[in-house]
């Protein structure tokens, strides 16, 4: 049954954005402003921090007044951060951006799209480092190679509520998530092409992000696709030969 928000209290959604940071006090003020000047003001902004030594969070007090909730403690790493965030988000929808993201001034252009709780909603960001927008309509065997960004995608607050990321893999629990999510019945992805944020490509923040890459996850990731999405990965397997049967039957 596809269900369609209505809140009695406000016209439009409640959009829960949630910053994980880690010892970024050099940039995580460009992302809390990036949030504060929004034209859409149907937000909240919840911080977790995993207990920074640095100034992260003289930063984060200065802009309490813009904080829903805020929380610096040790974690189990970025995925363990989201975590938290979600469980204390009142929102219709999640919504994810690194310390060192920005998120471009959009909200007001994704609200209206945002009505279908059986849909996760996902559009483009910007890599500056790579000088590419990153990456458009997706498929099953596109999901499969490559992941969606986070900081471009809207969950609906029902995805928390039947999930959560795996801590398994340090960098690849949001992979891990959008292939059980694409291969979940209950769930359709829906492309909205908007650039959602500013991506930044070199981390510099939190400790888990040193060890760039994700050795269980990429052992793992092909197991995964077949696990989560084998009907839909089939499927786009056997279309892509049926068109290209008709283009070599074609110009024959």
């Amino acid at each position: 049954m596809i269900q369609i928000f209505s809140h009695p209290y406000r016209k439009y959604p409640l959009i829960s954005i949630i910053i994980p940071t880690h010892n970024c006090s050099d940039v995580l003020a460009g992302a809390i402003n990036s949030v504060t000047q929004q034209y859409y003001q149907q937000w909240e902004l919840i911080i977790v921090d995993g207990g920074s030594s640095d100034g992260t969070l003289e930063i984060i007090k200065n802009y309490q007044d813009h904080i829903s909730q805020w929380v610096s403690e040790p974690d189990g790493g970025i995925y363990d951060a989201m975590n938290k965030g979600v469980k204390v988000a009142k929102g219709d929808w999640i919504y994810f951006l690194g310390a060192d993201d920005i998120l471009v001034n959009i909200l007001h252009k994704i609200s209206p799209q945002l009505r279908n709780s059986n849909r996760i909603y996902y559009g483009n960001v910007y890599m500056p480092n790579k000088n590419i927008f990153y990456d458009g309509k997706f498929s099953a065997n596109k999901l499969m190679n490559k992941n969606i960004c986070h900081q471009a995608i809207f969950y609906p607050r029902t995805v928390f509520e039947k999930y959560e990321y795996s801590l398994k893999y340090p960098r690849g629990g949001d992979w891990d998530l959008n292939m059980r999510l694409w291969g979940d019945p209950s769930y359709k992805f829906s492309y909205l092409p908007f650039l959602i944020a500013i991506f930044s490509d070199i981390k510099i923040c939190r400790d888990d992000w040193d060890n760039y890459r994700d050795l269980k996850f990429e052992k793992d990731r092909i197991m995964l696709a077949h696990m989560y999405m084998g009907r839909q990965l089939k499927r786009s397997d056997f279309l892509d030969g049926i068109k290209k049967k008709f283009v070599s039957f074609w110009y024959q």
